[in-house]
């Protein structure tokens, strides 16, 4: 019998910086002493074969190797060599670093020198003492979904680009086109101005021949010819048709690309392995093109640690911006305007609208939404963003969770109420379930914390509540109401904005401004818990209790009259 103990585990950090042409590697030992002697290795099979015999050397000379590989990545550069070096037979940890962080890391240990080798050493130098944890690695096919979608990336921004420049050039040869079409990259008005480039002939055609035109609205014929007639164009000609020609051509063949490479994107996501990113495609309005460019930007759901990090990283929320100048019928705008913000990902946005206006009508927690901001007399378009937040808290529950989407989850009545022992499960499911609709076994992560003593009255009623319409509730409660109740008093008020301590983490006798609070609009925020919502899931959260008992005790400590839910379609109780 042998007792002999396996050899002691050998650690050597290894770090590349890569380029275009070549990398170059470092190897580092425990002891922070070079393990093998430095070199650049192309970006060819001859360069990768002489790494593979650097780590077969250091493999023979410690039968119990691990590297701990770290790669200071150039964009596209890396990519060949992660897919190298994940098909390994080694014992690795494989990490890769931001270069802003590396850049510093080297600036604080090597600041007197700056080059390749520096930055390869640096990098094994933090490979073995700080010991990154490895990086998730994606298979080569989603690397190709990342690269169909970065295409279909340019050539949005592309769209985009000629779309303006249409718009610029039809400033001065037919100005008054752009008050009458509201879309001049829809298909009517590309094939008019094909046809009639500009407002002289436009003027001399018969108006069958410009009503045959597909999608054209027929009412605007009449008004279309008549601002022909008397355009205040400037550029006018022979020179001014072709202007208009060669620009509509020019955006009819970036649709097509376009158009091909959506087939290519639906291409790659069928081409993808198993994973927890294809759940979002059961998602109600969710298809697989939108699918496809979430999962090619999220890559990893652990990336988020809620679900308002992920509907902040693709910039679906609103900001106040300052605007100028006239509308299209030539009204003042106002100082500020609040619009959608700008920061996030175009194509993402753009796919995410599109799927927000089909939710709206067949998934039932956004239809249900999308009716109420509705009848509160919400914008189209304010409504719409509001659903697209909610479709990415699904596609955040769904990959989090690993489930298919439930389309009845939220007017799905609880078999019983909760209980003393599983209060804080509950308090957590409920939460979760007012949110996003996955299925109903699935846990929550997080659960409200309350640390605010408050005047709110315990309910003593043990019996099992009626379901209650939330949707008109809300309509009842003011925010300033609930804070009053619980002795609230704001730190600074600018008008219906208000500002103090946050009545969920924070204590009394505090001078926080974290706390925020709209009174118009019936919402609040905490910049710091980031709980955030209306009148009624603020005294949920209060409460610390499931919504429908919290929504119960809220009626009594207002004295409001209970809307009862009456019988309907699934998803009017939102």
């Amino acid at each position: 019998m042998n007792n002999q103990a396996p050899p002691k585990p050998v650690h050597i950090g290894v770090g590349i910086d890569t380029a275009r042409y070549a990398h170059h590697v470092s190897f580092l030992d425990e002891e922070k002493r070079t393990a093998t002697k430095p070199f650049h290795f192309t970006e060819a099979a001859a360069g990768y074969q002489k790494l593979q015999d650097a780590f077969d050397r250091l493999a023979g000379k410690h039968p119990n190797l691990h590297l701990h590989i770290r790669i200071d990545a150039a964009g596209q550069y890396a990519e060949n060599l992660l897919q190298w070096l994940h098909q390994l037979d080694l014992n690795t940890t494989i990490s890769v670093g931001q270069p802003a962080r590396n850049k510093a890391y080297r600036k604080v240990h090597f600041d007197k020198r700056k080059a390749d080798p520096t930055e390869s050493l640096a990098c094994a130098r933090f490979a073995i003492v700080e010991r990154p944890r490895a990086t998730p690695h994606n298979p080569p096919e989603f690397q190709q979904l990342r690269d169909t979608v970065a295409l279909l990336e340019v050539a949005t921004k592309q769209h985009t680009r000629l779309v303006n420049q249409l718009h610029g050039l039809l400033a001065r040869v037919f100005p008054e086109l752009a008050v009458l079409a509201k879309d001049l990259s829809a298909n009517w008005a590309l094939i008019l101005l094909d046809k009639y480039p500009t407002p002289a002939k436009l003027a001399r055609a018969k108006a069958e021949t410009i009503a045959a035109i597909p999608r054209l609205p027929t009412d605007l014929v009449p008004m279309l010819q008549a601002a022909a007639a008397h355009s205040l164009g400037s550029n006018r000609g022979l020179v001014a048709e072709q202007l208009v020609r060669q620009k509509v051509r020019a955006i009819r063949i970036q649709e097509a690309e376009s158009r091909d490479l959506h087939k290519l994107l639906e291409k790659a996501w069928e081409a993808l392995p198993a994973g927890p990113y294809r759940r979002l495609t059961t998602i109600k309005g969710i298809a697989v093109q939108t699918a496809a460019a979430l999962a090619a930007k999220i890559v990893s759901i652990d990336r988020f640690p809620t679900a308002s990090s992920l509907i902040g990283y693709f910039g679906v929320f609103p900001e106040e911006v300052d605007v100028s100048g006239t509308d299209p019928q030539g009204k003042p705008k106002p100082g500020t305007e609040i619009h959608m913000s700008r920061k996030g990902n175009d194509l993402v946005r753009r796919l995410l609208y599109t799927s927000a206006q089909c939710a709206a009508k067949w998934n039932p927690p956004v239809r249900a939404l999308f009716a109420r901001l509705m009848a509160e007399g919400k914008g189209y378009n304010v409504a719409t963003g509001h659903c697209m937040a909610k479709l990415l808290r699904q596609v955040f529950a769904l990959w989090k969770k690993d489930c298919d989407f439930d389309p009845q989850f939220e007017t799905r009545p609880k078999a019983e109420p909760p209980t003393e022992s599983n209060a804080a499960e509950a308090r957590g499911i409920e939460e979760t379930k007012t949110v996003v609709g996955h299925r109903e076994a699935d846990k929550p992560q997080e659960k409200v914390v309350t640390t605010t003593a408050s005047n709110i009255l315990s309910s003593t009623n043990g019996s099992k509540r009626r379901p209650l319409n939330f949707g008109l509730l809300r309509q009842q409660v003011s925010i300033t109401r609930v804070l009053e109740s619980i002795g609230w008093h704001a730190q600074s008020a600018h008008g219906p904005q208000w500002r103090g301590v946050c009545p969920l983490h924070e204590a009394n006798g505090t001078t926080s401004r974290c706390f925020a609070v709209h009174t118009e609009n019936n919402i609040y925020c905490c910049h710091r818990c980031g709980s955030q919502g209306n009148a009624l899931d603020l005294w949920t959260a209060l409460c610390g209790k499931p919504m429908l008992e919290a929504a119960w005790e809220l009626v009594e400590n207002q004295g409001l009259n209970p809307p009862l839910l009456k019988e309907g379609p699934p998803g009017a109780n939102h």
